[in-house]
């Protein structure tokens, strides 16, 4: 039965009323420090750089280009998507732009190539990846690292080459498979690779915890920034930019990775 009482009507109207009213104060309250953070940190994508062009470009290659408006403000990882080892061209990118913002190339870049989106991190590093990457078992990216720690003299992007080296579940995980795929071909083992270790400056130091090889990548990048920004420049006045990673894997099935295909790391610069 359906109660009728005006007093009873009255008092849940004022109820509804004060939690409406409430909501909609935490709310104007919540964009009110939205608003005031953005002030505080601006985000890398209101940047605007005097004009855009590519031409039946790539992703990888108008993400160069973007770059080369400034090496030390603008800041990318790239995480390819997956292409066989040979067909499947990507789509091709033509685009011309004047003044634009970075947000708004960015925007227009995912709408040519409807394959990729993106995320600022720190509201520095510019994350373009291809939609379902985090969700993929198979990406490599997405595999957790308890413990990455490097020190010593390395360069930024010496480290991020060498990912596969210096990250030790990935490390574990990529010299396994290739010993199954020699194994099961009756193939001697390759040789190790060298880890980027040398006389190179700077000096490299960085440690990390339950990070997934995502996360280290753009850590390194980030790391490469606050050194560039402490470090004197040298007597004609030239400091080191900071780099960006990028990240693709070539399928090929009979790859001796053992994969199914080829991993690739390296610098976007």
């Amino acid at each position: 039965m359906v109660d009728h009482n005006p007093r009873a009507s009255s008092s849940l109207s004022r109820r509804l009323l004060a939690g409406v009213f409430c909501i909609c104060v935490a709310s104007l309250s919540s964009a009110a420090r939205t608003l005031e953070d953005s002030k505080k940190h601006p985000s890398i994508l209101r940047m605007k750089i005097d004009s855009f062009y590519v031409q039946n470009a790539d992703i990888e290659e108008a993400l160069r280009v973007l770059r080369r408006n400034d090496y030390t403000e603008i800041l990318f990882g790239l995480e390819k998507v997956p292409r066989w080892w040979e067909g499947a061209e990507p789509t091709p990118i033509t685009l011309r732009l004047n003044k634009p913002s970075l947000g708004e190339v960015l925007n227009k870049l995912c709408e040519i190539d409807q394959r990729y989106t993106y995320e600022v991190i720190d509201d520095t590093l510019i994350h373009v990846f291809w939609k379902g990457a985090k969700d993929d078992p198979s990406n490599l990216l997405n595999m957790k690292i308890r413990t990455f720690s490097v020190h010593g003299n390395y360069t930024p992007g010496g480290v991020i080459v060498k990912t596969g080296e210096f990250a030790p579940e990935l490390r574990a995980y990529l010299q396994e498979k290739r010993r199954q795929y020699h194994a099961q071909r009756g193939i001697p083992p390759g040789s190790p690779g060298h880890n980027m270790r040398g006389n190179m400056t700077p000096e490299f130091h960085l440690d990390l915890e339950n990070s997934t090889v995502r996360e280290i990548l753009n850590a390194i990048v980030l790391y490469s920034r606050e050194r560039y920004l402490e470090r004197p420049p040298d007597p004609t006045g030239w400091r080191q930019p900071p780099t960006s990673w990028m990240y693709e894997f070539i399928i090929k099935s009979d790859a001796p990775t053992g994969l199914g295909g080829i991993p690739r790391w390296g610098t976007l610069d």
